[in-house]
């Protein structure tokens, strides 16, 4: 029995996540590229393209939270 379109959109969307999460310059540059054709975008279009553009942004500054915090240990144990 075949997968259905749920499931095959589901599998989609997580292997487009592991991409991104893998490399995400690609999907910056492919976002960047996006907003340059802002002006032919609709509304709604240009709100959708902000809010991954911010979800994007929020999940770059967790990861350099993160890393922060594992330098901050590896810091602490050097010097104690």
């Amino acid at each position: 029995m075949g997968l259905s379109n749920v499931e095959r959109q589901r599998r989609f969307r997580a292997r487009q996540q592991a991409l991104v999460k893998a490399n995400p310059e690609v999907a910056e540059r492919a976002l960047l590229e996006e907003a340059e054709q802002c002006a032919q975008l609709s509304d709604a279009e240009r709100i959708a393209l902000a809010d991954k553009l911010a979800d994007m942004a929020m999940g770059l500054l967790h990861r350099a939270q993160q890393l922060a915090a594992v330098a901050r240990k590896l810091r602490h144990r050097e010097t104690g």
